[in-house]
């Protein structure tokens, strides 16, 4: 039993625990967050920036480089006069317009020094379009290397902002300027004429895709083509050699080894030479700019492509959608498979008789034809290789819905190898053997 004593201390406690409770959260209900005290370095938008010039204090050997935005696009006017690397300097006046003061620190000269801005790493000055300017002073990182220590317009304290903006802001010329090697856009090429050690080759867009018209008519490789323009149109410098086109013949650019010249659909053509080898890259220029650059192993090496791979080397160019009955004729007998009528899709075996009637899987016989690819196209084989399909060990005959054959025979092997062709054309097509396994399917192969 709680003698009395007891039970009053007791219940005076549970009293007090349950004001000072109730207290608490009347308070907690009242009081308000505390607002963000941090305010933006500039009150500027990013598209009102016109001019923007880049120093480095701390590096008096580093030429301070002046930016202008002319046209919506960001030029280089000093120390050289180049394109700008457009992301690069867009991210910089982002940067400039967005970015938050996390707390002030005093500005006097001792404390300035301790905080690298004496001299500062970057020194940073712009102008808006309607003549107001600014200037911000960037020091080092803090302790916790989240933020940098900076001057703001000059003025008496120091300034916390992102330590994003010192990596931005502190890049040598050669990192602000555009370093595209050629201006190409993929989608709108309309042709190409490339010389190298192989010869010449020339290829036109069609409706169809590709052809190549030089050295001889043919049908082009799309994806080919595609991978070819896609690395141009990626490719960056590798450094810069000079400035100026002086000298070219110290470079291999007098007599180039590669010659590339795009035309795009409106008729505007644009020229790409490499020359000689320099380490790892190889020099090259854009006609259209002063400057001698350096472009990677990879450019030099997928624009040294020859005739033969890039032109198309499928054996079988027909739409598999559009094939309606395929025969063939291989090491395991006569095969006939066909597409039902009023059920597209759906395909049923023929021959032989014991699986007549029978669904097929008909990618069983698609796939392997139509995914043909030659290792070589021989435009005009000798009389020794065509004799080799005389007596073909696979012949397939394909017929589209509008009741068109295509003849396809395929050569016992030949060493590692098979020869294929056609019945639209006199082309022969070496193939690697195992393609022979692929198509020598039995009729139970087929059955689903």
């Amino acid at each position: 039993m709680i003698r009395k004593p007891t039970l009053i201390v007791l219940l005076c406690a549970i009293v007090l625990g349950a004001a000072v409770y109730y207290f608490d959260w009347v308070r907690g209900k009242n009081q308000k967050s505390p607002a963000d005290s941090s305010k933006l370095a500039f009150s500027i938008q990013a598209s009102d920036v016109a001019s923007l010039t880049l120093a480095y204090p701390a590096k008096p050997g580093d030429a301070p480089v002046h930016l202008e935005k002319r046209s919506g696009v960001w030029q280089i006017v000093q120390p050289i006069e180049t394109q700008a690397d457009q992301p690069a300097a867009d991210g910089i006046v982002d940067q400039l317009a967005s970015d938050r003061v996390a707390q002030t620190e005093p500005g006097s000269p001792d404390r300035r020094k301790a905080y690298g801005l004496d001299p500062p790493q970057v020194s940073l000055e712009f102008q808006l379009q309607n003549g107001a300017k600014h200037s911000l002073l960037i020091g080092d990182k803090d302790f916790t290397g989240a933020s940098v220590y900076t001057v703001v317009d000059g003025g008496q304290a120091v300034s916390l902002l992102p330590q994003s903006l010192l990596t931005s802001t502190d890049k040598p010329l050669d990192q602000l300027r555009d370093r595209t090697v050629l201006y190409v856009d993929r989608d709108q090429t309309a042709s190409f004429d490339l010389k190298n050690s192989s010869g010449e080759l020339a290829a036109a867009r069609d409706k169809d895709g590709w052809k190549l018209t030089k050295p001889s008519e043919s049908l082009a490789d799309k994806s080919a083509i595609d991978s070819l323009l896609t690395t141009v149109a990626n490719a960056r410098m590798n450094g810069v050699a000079s400035e100026k086109p002086e000298n070219l013949g110290k470079y291999g650019l007098a007599a180039p080894a590669i010659t590339f010249a795009v035309t795009d659909e409106r008729g505007q053509k644009s020229t790409l030479l490499v020359g000689k080898k320099d380490g790892d890259s190889y020099f090259a220029r854009d006609v259209s700019r002063p400057m001698v650059f350096r472009v990677t192993q990879d450019v030099y090496d997928k624009l040294s492509e020859r005739f033969g791979e890039l032109r198309n080397k499928a054996v079988v160019r027909l739409d598999p959608a559009d094939i309606q009955r395929i025969e063939i004729y291989n090491a395991n007998g006569d095969i006939v498979v066909a597409s039902t009528k009023d059920k597209p899709g759906e395909w049923t075996i023929q021959v032989p008789e014991a699986q007549k009637g029978k669904s097929a899987a008909s990618w069983r016989v698609l796939d392997p034809l139509t995914s043909l690819r030659a290792d070589e196209v021989i435009d005009h084989p000798s009389a020794n290789l065509v004799a080799q399909l005389a007596g073909p060990a696979v012949r397939a005959i394909l017929t589209d819905t509008a009741g068109r054959q295509l003849t396809v025979r395929i050569s016992k092997p030949s060493g590692d190898f098979v020869y294929a062709q056609t019945s639209d054309s006199p082309l022969l097509y070496r193939l690697k053997k195992q393609v022979l396994d692929d198509l020598n399917f039995k009729p139970a192969d087929l059955v689903l």
